[in-house]
Parts: structure tokens; C-alpha cells; sequence
């Protein structure tokens, strides 16, 4: 979707509750008066009366004044008789209940109808026009990351119509809406779309597994049946006890509360079912954030409302934060899992409470059943053990971090292996071998109190040995092998201060951690040294050719062409005087430059063998493997090549590095095999070009070192990144195995 279309989306989004309580808080005059306090009916519409939950504006009205007649009728009369018409200015007389201290007297307070005063209201209750904000950012935020995707349409659904109960509790109808005014309709069509909006919310989570296109129709109708369900239950629960038309039209009205019941198993089970069907993992971690945050939610429901309630009479937290506890954790898991927010973060940060939560709860349940225990058995006061419980439980996270420090100062970080293997990540395997060896020990006698630490870094192809200590011994130090991959690397040696704990079975952990990040520092500094040293030789092997080319050309072809040139003068000054004579040197001088015109193509081709240029790398190994069959002199071992037809073309420096070492290969093979034959294989392979030259000769002596050709061939190898080996070939002789990447990736 475009970023207009998603623009106008989120505008339609916003103007939807915003109008809606526009709309609804203007239709009518207003006394100032609110009679609900929450979603619930509360008690503030009995018979014969009704009680003020909250004013707003300048209304001679109180909270708590009990309204018993308006205008010489009781509330029940108006509603029964049919209410009048309300307009902006009318005074209607209110017979009022008001508390005075000991003894509550009856007053007559006439009451100017108004506009709704919507400021005044807004900023009395802000916590909860804030929280109805705060859910349409959240479900902006879900929409504009994922607007695609049938979850987040239906997460900003559900946040667009669930701020519309606002018009229920706390901008509900006051008592001049029971007796003409607004009436109560603001109040039901709030709550019926609040209740739409939990319905948008279980489909949200019911389409955060992609399903097949029959089921995903079928799952909007099976979520209406939720509100039903719940509105129908209500009903049959509540109507019976509702005997004044005030409290049968209030028990009405309520659609949200019941809804909302229904719809916390709902979420469960729609939650647990896409879960059961999640194969990919962002899917399996977003259903299961959904099913610990309804559960966190529901817990803290429980445990902060409704168990100190049956243990005290009386909850910790007021009602409104206790709903936006046990309403925001579940909305903020069910929002991350619409947007795929980061949940590979969230989702484990989340469990891991919950898990702690759920032993603290344990601990406290326990500690609840000793008190209830102890209070039968003696007269000690529940309150204050309940009180002192309290304070442990606070005071245990305290003890826990003094025991860490402790903990800390005694045996160093050897508790804390993490932050260990973290610092000693911070390295620079770049800088000196020696220089990088020293601080890592020096980290470690540090951060675990050590008197020696000692790493022995075993010799390679391309690196020697490297020793390095810091301190000195005094016992036995614990020795950690440095392996990466399966290959040894080294030793690592540490050994513990005198007057502290040597390490133990306990510690196993920690060397082991320790012995895996020193390994891949030493791993990353041997092949900083041999990248250094492969550079070195690289450097050294370019100016050693540019040595010889100066040489040959000055030594040699410089020379022989002044010599020519020289020649070339005499016989132009010969033609003259004696023909015959110049005839002779010309000749001889054409000989001299055919000479100097070999020495040139010899000189070319040790910078770049020409036969590639003209023939190709397969076609100039078999012309010179034909060179080599029909050539005089000793006898010699016949050699071959096998290639497929579509393995060029290929990079020049593949080419030169290919045909260097089959060449050299070969010449071993002549020089030291005796073997019958020579078989030269290339292939092309995953982006990389391999060679196998395989004899049938005698094979490698065991202790035989490796000379200037098959360190050459190495090199040729590892400078284009490759790699080179020499293994024994089944059955008798010797196979060279070259890899030579072709940078095609």
C-alpha cells in the first residue's frame, strides 16, 4: 500500500472515536453530571433515585449527592411518564440527598442546563482520554509497520473502537440525560462498539497465522458470536436484580463488560489454537508472546484485584490502574505480535518474567498460608505479618545484589562467566600477537583474581609458535585446550591467588566459555599473521621479478641492442666503400636480432605465458603436455589433460596461478616420481576452479620437507585465496589438489 492510501487509513482511524465523542458528548444539554464510574453497573442508579458518580463544569451538583426528584417527579416517574425535550438554558429543580457530616440533609439546588463542558471533562479525566491515545498511537504504529497484513488491520480496528466507551464511563449519561436531554443512547452505541472493537481484537489474534482463505472467512463470524454470547449471559444474570427502570435500563446498556468477559477465553483459545498451527518461527514466537501476555494479564487481575480483595477487603490499587495494568500487558503482546516488533527480544524478555513473577507468587502464596496458619494458632496480628512479608519480599531483590557483590569481591567475575567472555570479545586480534596475547591475560587475572596465566599458541604452516605469561606459579595451574572447529590451536594455563579457592568441578563452565573465546582470538590473530606474512611474500616475490626483468634488460638485452646498434652504423658506413663486406655484417647483425627478438618473447613469457592468450588455459596445457611426448633427450612421463568443454572462459590471474602450478606439478612428477603416467584434471566447482595432478610414481618420503616448487605452488594458491594440498594417491603415487576461487559470486 502506498503511503497516502496508509495516511488516509490512519486519518479515518483517529477521526472515528474523536467524532464519535464529539458527537456524543454535544447532543444534548448537560447538568454536568456523570452517573457512572465505571463499566460496570455500580450501584448509582437504584430505585426511587440516582447518585452522582463525577461532575465537570461549574454545576451546583457534588459527587455523591443522591438525586431524588427533578422537578417534583422521582427519576423512575420521568422515565415511565417519557422525559421532555432538554434545551440549552432551561433550570430544572434537583431534590438532593447531600451528606453533611453526621446526619445527611435534603436540599432543593436548581440547575442550569449548559453545553457539555468537554474541556473541563477532558481534563478530569485525563488518565483516561491518555490511555484511549495511547491505544490508537500503539495501533497506528502495528498498521503502518505491517498494513498488509489481516492481524494489524485488525489491531487498528480494535483501537479506533475500543476509546468509544468513553461515552459509557466516564463521560456517561447524567441525570438529566434519565429525564429528557441525551437520553442513553450515547452510553449503549459506546459500549456496542467498544464491544465490536474486542471483537477486531480476537480476530487480530486469530489472523497472526496466515490461514487457508475458507477459515480466514469464517473468522470474523465466529468472533461476533463472542459478544452474544457474553451480552446474553449478562442478561440472564443481571436483569433479574434490577427492579427500578433506572437500573433495568443501566443493566441495558452494559455491553462491554460482558463482551469483554467472553472475550478473555476467547483470546485464549484463538491464541492457543493459530499457536498449535505456527510453523515459522516469527509465527511461533508472536502467538506464544500473545499467550504470555493474556496470561500475565489475567494474573495481575487475580493477584492485585481480586486476592487482596478475599484476603483483606480491600484492593492495593484503584480500579483504573488495576484495569490499565491488566489490560495494557496483554494489548502491548498482542500489538508487537501484529507489527513482528522485535519479538526474537520481547518474547523471552517477556517469559522470563513471567517466570520470576510466577515465583514470587508461589513465595508469596506460601508465606499468605503460614500467616493464615500462625493466626489460628496464636493471637498475632495478620496485618503486621502480612505487613512484614511485604517487606521481605521487597527487601530480597537487595539481598540478592549485596550477595552478588560479595560474591564478586571474593572470587572475582568466576560467578559471572557472561561478562568474562564479553570483555575478552572486545579484543583486537589485529594488533601484535604478543601485545594481544598479554592483555587478554592480563583481563583475565584480573577479572578472575589470578597469580598466573600462560597461553601457548602451537605453530602452523604459515606462523611459528607464540609463548606468553604473566606472573608466576606456584602450583598446578587448570590447563584449557584452545580448539576451534575440531582443530588444536594452543594452551591456555591459569592458576588462582594463593588465598583464594582454586578452581573446581564448579567452575567447568567458566574454563570451558574462557577456553572457547581465547581459541577464537588466537584463531582470528593466526590468520591476522598469516594474511601478514602471505602479504610479505607477495610484496617480496614482486619486487625479486621486478629485480630480475631490471637485471635481464640491462645485463642482457641492453647490451646485445647497443652492440646492434653500433654494428648497424659500421656497415651503413661500409656500403660505400666495400659492399661486399657490409653485406656480410648485415647478415650476421639480422642473425644477432633474431637472437634479441627470442630473448624478448622468453622475457614476455615469464611475466605471462602467450600460449593462454592464444590458445586458452586447457588448449596450452595439452599443447605443451604434446611438447613434452615428442620432445628429445631422457625419457619422459606421459601426462594428460582432462577438461570440460564449457570450464572457460576464465580470470587471467585463475589462468597464470592454473597453469604455474600444473607446470611445476608436472615437473616434479619428471624429475623425482618415476611413475608411468600423469593425469592433470580441471573442473569448475561452486565458484571455484580445481586442479588434481595425480602420478603413479613412488610417492612422498614421509619425512620429506618441502622444497621451492610445492611451496611455490602453495603460494600461488593461498594468494588468490585458495588452497593447496599434497595427499597420497590410492593405490601408489602422489595427488596435488589445487582450489583456486573464481570470484563469481
Amino acid at each position: 500500500m502506498s503511503r497516502t492510501g496508509r495516511l488516509l487509513v490512519l486519518v479515518a482511524a483517529w477521526v472515528l472515536p474523536v467524532g464519535w465523542l464529539l458527537l456524543a458528548l454535544s447532543a444534548g444539554p448537560s447538568d454536568g453530571t456523570s452517573l457512572s464510574s465505571s463499566l460496570l453497573p455500580d450501584g448509582t442508579r437504584s430505585t426511587g433515585s440516582v447518585t452522582v458518580a463525577r461532575t465537570f463544569g461549574s454545576t451546583p451538583l457534588l459527587p455523591g449527592d443522591e438525586v431524588q426528584q427533578v422537578d417534583g417527579r422521582t427519576v423512575d416517574a420521568w422515565l415511565a411518564g417519557g422525559a421532555a425535550g432538554r434545551e440549552v438554558g432551561d433550570v430544572l429543580r434537583y431534590e438532593v440527598r447531600r451528606s453533611g457530616g453526621a446526619l445527611d440533609r435534603i436540599q432543593q439546588v436548581d440547575v442550569t442546563l449548559v453545553d457539555y463542558p468537554v474541556a473541563a471533562a477532558l481534563r478530569a479525566e485525563w488518565r483516561a482520554v491518555a490511555a484511549a491515545v495511547a491505544v490508537l498511537l500503539v495501533g497506528s504504529a502495528v498498521y503502518w509497520a505491517r498494513p498488509l497484513a489481516g492481524s494489524a488491520r485488525a489491531f487498528l480496528t480494535a483501537a479506533a473502537l475500543l476509546p468509544a466507551a468513553l461515552t459509557s464511563a466516564p463521560f456517561g449519561p447524567g441525570v438529566v440525560d434519565l429525564v429528557g436531554s441525551r437520553g442513553v443512547w450515547p452510553e449503549a452505541l459506546g459500549e456496542a462498539l467498544a464491544a465490536i472493537g474486542l471483537v477486531a481484537l480476537v480476530v487480530a489474534v486469530a489472523l497472526l497465522v496466515r490461514l487457508p482463505g475458507a477459515s480466514r472467512r469464517w473468522v470474523p463470524a465466529s468472533a461476533l458470536l463472542v459478544p452474544a454470547l457474553g451480552y446474553a449471559a449478562w442478561l440472564g444474570l443481571a436483569r433479574s436484580g434490577a427492579d427500578s427502570r433506572p437500573e433495568r435500563q443501566e443493566v441495558l446498556a452494559t455491553v462491554a463488560v460482558p463482551t469483554l468477559w467472553a472475550t478473555v477465553p476467547a483470546l485464549f483459545l484463538a491464541a492457543t489454537l493459530v499457536h498449535a498451527r505456527a510453523e515459522q518461527r516469527v509465527d511461533v514466537l508472536a502467538t506464544r508472546l500473545v499467550l504470555l501476555g493474556l496470561g500475565a494479564g489475567l494474573g495481575t487481575w487475580v493477584l492485585l484485584g481480586q486476592v487482596p480483595l478475599w484476603l483483606t477487603g480491600d484492593s492495593p490499587l484503584r480500579w483504573d490502574v488495576l484495569a490499565t495494568l491488566s489490560a495494557g500487558v496483554p494489548l502491548a503482546c498482542v500489538a508487537a505480535a501484529a507489527a513482528h516488533f522485535h519479538l526474537d527480544e520481547i518474547e523471552p524478555r517477556v517469559r522470563r518474567g513471567l517466570v520470576q513473577a510466577l515465583v514470587l507468587v508461589v513465595v508469596g502464596a506460601a508465606f499468605v498460608a503460614l500467616v493464615r496458619a500462625v493466626d489460628a494458632a496464636a493471637d498475632i496480628s495478620v496485618g503486621s505479618m502480612l505487613v512484614g512479608g511485604l517487606l521481605a519480599l521487597l527487601l530480597l531483590p537487595g539481598a540478592v545484589a549485596v550477595q552478588r557483590v560479595v560474591r564478586r569481591l571474593v572470587y572475582g567475575d568466576r560467578v559471572f562467566p557472561d561478562r568474562v567472555v564479553s570483555d575478552l570479545r572486545r579484543l583486537d586480534p589485529v594488533t601484535a600477537p604478543e601485545d594481544v596475547l598479554r592483555e587478554a591475560l592480563e583481563l583475565l587475572a584480573r577479572r578472575l583474581h589470578l597469580s598466573f596465566a600462560a597461553v601457548d599458541v602451537f605453530a602452523t604452516a604459515g606462523s611459528e609458535p607464540i609463548a606468553a605469561s604473566i606472573g608466576t606459579s606456584y602450583g598446578t595451574p587448570a590447563t584449557v585446550d584452545l580448539a576451534v572447529g575440531g582443530t588444536a590451536l594452543g594452551r591456555l594455563r591459569v592458576e588462582v591467588d594463593v588465598g583464594r579457592d582454586p578452581f573446581g568441578p564448579g567452575d567447568a563452565r567458566l574454563l570451558e566459555d574462557v577456553g572457547s573465546q581465547v581459541g577464537a582470538l588466537v584463531q582470528a590473530m593466526t590468520a591476522n599473521r598469516e594474511l601478514q606474512a602471505s602479504r610479505q611474500r607477495l610484496v617480496a616475490a614482486r619486487e625479486e621479478e621486478r629485480r630480475r626483468l631490471r637485471r635481464d634488460l640491462h645485463d642482457g638485452l641492453g647490451p646485445s641492442l647497443a652492440t646492434l646498434a653500433m654494428r648497424l652504423e659500421s656497415a651503413s658506413d661500409l656500403i660505400h666503400e666495400d659492399p661486399g663486406q657490409a653485406s656480410e655484417l648485415v647478415a650476421r647483425l639480422s642473425d644477432q636480432a633474431r637472437e634479441e627478438i627470442a630473448e624478448v618473447r622468453r622475457l614476455v613469457e615469464g611475466l605471462r605465458p602467450p600460449a593462454l592468450d592464444q590458445l586458452g588455459l586447457v588448449s596450452a596445457l595439452r599443447h605443451r603436455a604434446a611438447e613434452h611426448a615428442t620432445a628429445g633427450g631422457p625419457v619422459r612421463v606421459p601426462w594428460t589433460v582432462e577438461a570440460a568443454d564449457d570450464l572457460e572462459p576464465l580470470p587471467a590471474a585463475v589462468e597464470v596461478a592454473a597453469y604455474r602450478v600444473v607446470t611445476e606439478a608436472v615437473n616434479n612428477v619428471q624429475r623425482h616420481s618415476g611413475a608411468d603416467r600423469c593425469t592433470v584434471v580441471l573442473v569448475r566447482e561452486d565458484g571455484d576452479l580445481r586442479v588434481e595432478v595425480a602420478d603413479t610414481g613412488s610417492g612422498l618420503a614421509p619425512d620429506r620437507r618441502a622444497g621451492v616448487g610445492l611451496s611455490s605452488m602453495r603460494e600461488r594458491a593461498e594468494e588468490l585465496g585458495g588452497s593447496f594440498e599434497v595427499v597420497p594417491r590410492p593405490g601408489g603415487g602422489t595427488v596435488v589438489r589445487v582450489r583456486l576461487p573464481l570470484g563469481e559470486g
